[in-house]
């Protein structure tokens, strides 16, 4: 079941709220609006970008539920959404007993040296070569200039 309370309904939201299943709403450039969901937490909250696109900040529950994901990405949440600090990013609802799907494939790597790992959304960590761990993104939270980057690459656009 999925809730939607809107844009308006709460400017900030503490990290300690942030939950998966969580969706958001961001503004992606002077004309739009993005969205996207909490997909895990693997020491930072892990963030599917769904392709989907408004000119407002409103999505129904058929709009995310016939979207896929754009990218999969950590993103910084106490900057977006506890602190502030940058852009203007918004939990607008909530996706109970949510559960991602399709990313088995998607890892992300950190650790150093000897120590080289890579984590996906499910939970799984697992040691890995140095050379793996170069090969893969880093689990390295993104804020908002990272987010809409990786966003406007996969369009093929600039930002």
């Amino acid at each position: 079941m999925i809730k939607i309370w809107g844009w308006e309904k709460k400017r900030r939201t503490m990290l300690r709220y942030i939950k998966i299943g969580d969706i958001f709403c961001f503004q992606f450039d002077e004309h739009t609006y993005r969205f996207g969901r909490i997909a895990a937490k693997e020491i930072f909250h892990i963030a599917e970008i769904l392709d989907y696109a408004s000119e407002q900040p409103v999505i129904t529950e058929e709009d995310i539920l016939r979207s896929d994901w754009l990218t999969v990405t950590p993103v910084d949440t106490y900057s977006l959404f506890d602190r502030k600090s940058e852009g203007e990013w918004r939990i607008i609802g909530h996706q109970e007993d949510y559960v991602p799907q399709h990313m088995e494939d998607i890892w992300f790597s950190w650790g150093i040296a000897s120590g080289c790992r890579k984590s996906d959304v499910y939970g799984h960590t697992v040691f890995i070569g140095e050379q793996e761990w170069r090969a893969l993104p880093p689990l390295s939270p993104g804020g908002d200039y990272d987010v809409k980057y990786e966003i406007a690459k996969k369009l093929g656009r600039t930002l």
